[in-house]
């Protein structure tokens, strides 16, 4: 199982391979739970959106699965209810698409309150650190809202990025502020291998 196209390793076109081939996964009732089962599958987190009509444009080779069922638990997108492999001709324009959140958790470290500090999300078992030139107010403001802590006050380049050694979150957050989480923001892949600063954000508490 991989996603193609989107902005990461997870988000993009649903792809599948089977009997040595990739193929694509068609839109019949694709729901949040199916689109959960790849993010967990993936290692991504949680199912943000589950996208029909080709989003991340039209795959190629065979669609290999159709009326996907899941509940959301399964452990593999093909351990969900299907018809069988292969059984369904269906065009690529009706390819289905998947975005996960991509990290699992989101946290402030090192501020003077539990509502202040460097912003860090989660990616499987590893924390990330988030630039500075990664997020604006209106993520912070996301950021606030989401760890119950007020409304957000002012985000800083925090210090100078030190320890060569973390990872550094590969997204920019592009939010309306309106959010209730950080991964339901619109973000675009920008790969950096270093962070001039890392985000510093300040909630009122």
């Amino acid at each position: 199982l991989r996603l193609s196209n989107g902005t990461g390793p997870c988000s993009g076109r649903v792809e599948v391979k089977h009997d040595e081939q990739w193929g694509t996964v068609c839109d019949g009732d694709w729901t949040i739970e199916d689109a959960e089962v790849v993010c967990k599958q993936l290692q991504c987190g949680s199912a943000v959106q589950a996208l029909n009509r080709a989003p991340f444009g039209e795959g190629t080779g065979p669609v290999w699965l159709y009326r996907v069922d899941c509940r959301g638990h399964e452990s593999a997108l093909w351990n969900c209810t299907h018809p069988g492999w292969g059984i369904f001709t269906c065009p690529h324009y009706f390819d289905v698409g998947v975005i996960c959140s991509g990290f699992s958790g989101l946290r402030l470290t090192g501020g003077d309150t539990a509502c202040s500090g460097n912003l860090k999300v989660k990616q499987e078992e590893t924390w990330a650190t988030i630039c500075f030139s990664h997020i604006d107010f209106k993520a912070a403001s996301v950021v606030c809202n989401e760890l119950e802590c007020g409304q957000a006050v002012d985000t800083l380049g925090g210090t100078h990025f030190r320890d060569r050694h973390e990872l550094i979150w590969q997204e920019e957050f592009h939010c309306v502020g309106n959010e209730t989480h950080l991964a339901h923001c619109p973000r675009n892949l920008h790969h950096t291998n270093t962070c001039s600063h890392d985000a510093t954000v300040v909630c009122s508490g």
